[in-house]
């Protein structure tokens, strides 16, 4: 889950309703008259998935927070060894790494367990994986939850367990926009030798190095809803790989057509790119230098939330054009684009129904 400073509450269980019309920069295209997107189901029975990642050799590897400790007790939070990292190339698809840890609390049964745990895997070059998992706590409440809980919240390496950097520290020790002390890390890019996290607790960027200090890069900027200062939020993160310029998606204050991109160029501060869109949970450079904008959902429907949808941003023009997918993405969380323009998304990502998705559109 996605949880902010205001009150903690689940982002992934409490998104916002429908998009603005009438946005700061660029107004969204709409979709009306565009062919609907068609959605092929690559995979399925994922534990909570989140973010997708794209690999040299053409597989997809897909973080699961997992399903915290079978058997919690209704109500308590545990940790369990349930976290893993799914794998798909061509006609091979399986978990490559489990026993990853997973907090969650204890669900009756027939409900869905919302778990937190791994959020991003990427391949180390020295063999197993590079994993950012999340928490939504400190390090006192990390500690409380025992033993299994030490890479929950941080960067850790799976070949050897160890922690390159630990966010929840980072917030616990310094919390640089002085509200509660909260850490939630989300997703992370490589810039230059550095990491760049977006922390959607602790509403920050933060930068760790190789020797894993970490330092605030940016506190991210609140938004302005209705006259209202809400915090914003950050959740996606992308960097152009030939400009190193980096791109930042938040949704602030789970608020109707409160959700902003910003681009960093090297060297330079945050400027606001496009807003106007609505609970942006992951982004994405296409091959042509602009990007995708994944929303986890417009609003509230009487079972809960109702489907995202995903948004085409031209980086020059600031030209928003949503893409028809109608109802097909439901809680989705995860966005990839490979090196030929082929989207995918994760979607009942609330759960152990989870499923990786290919968006032809």
């Amino acid at each position: 889950m996605i949880s902010g400073k205001y009150g903690k509450k689940a982002v992934l269980a409490a998104a916002a309703a429908a998009v603005a019309a009438a946005p700061l920069i660029a107004a969204p295209a709409h979709a009306e008259g565009t062919p609907e997107a068609t959605v092929e189901v690559i995979a399925t029975g994922l534990a909570n998935p989140r973010d997708i990642t794209y690999t040299w050799d053409g597989s997809l590897l897909v973080a699961e927070s997992g399903a915290g400790k079978p058997g919690c007790a209704v109500g308590e939070k545990c940790v369990g060894a349930t976290g893993g990292i799914y794998k798909v190339k061509g006609g091979y698809q399986g978990r490559v790494v489990s026993g990853l840890a997973s907090v969650a609390v204890g669900a009756a049964p027939g409900a869905p367990v919302i778990a937190t745990g791994p959020v991003q895997a990427v391949p180390d070059p020295a063999g197993g994986y590079t994993v950012l998992s999340g928490l939504g706590g400190t390090n006192e409440s990390r500690a409380a939850l025992g033993a299994g809980s030490n890479t929950l919240g941080t960067l850790f390496r799976t070949r050897d367990g160890k922690v390159l950097a630990d966010l929840v520290d980072h917030e616990t020790r310094l919390n640089p926009d002085g509200g509660d002390v909260h850490a939630n890390p989300w997703a992370f890019v490589r810039s230059g030798p550095d990491y760049l996290f977006t922390d959607a607790g602790s509403n920050t960027v933060v930068r760790a190095k190789r020797d894993g200090t970490t330092s605030t890069a940016y506190v991210w900027p609140k938004a302005e809803v209705n006259g209202q200062s809400v915090e914003g939020v950050p959740t996606g993160i992308a960097r152009d790989p030939w400009t190193g310029t980096v791109y930042v998606a938040d949704m602030p204050g789970m608020r109707p057509g409160a959700a902003r991109v910003f681009r960093i160029e090297p060297g330079r501060q945050p400027e606001l790119l496009v807003s106007g869109l609505t609970n942006l949970i992951d982004l994405e450079v296409t091959p042509d230098g602009n990007l995708l904008a994944l929303s986890y959902t417009r609003g509230f429907g009487p079972t809960g939330p109702t489907p995202g949808y995903l948004a085409k941003i031209d980086v020059d023009t600031r030209q928003v054009t949503e893409i028809n997918t109608g109802d097909k993405l439901t809680a989705p969380t995860g966005l990839e684009v490979d090196p030929w323009g082929r989207t995918y998304v994760t979607v009942n990502s609330t759960g152990s129904d989870g499923k990786l998705v290919r968006v032809r559109h």
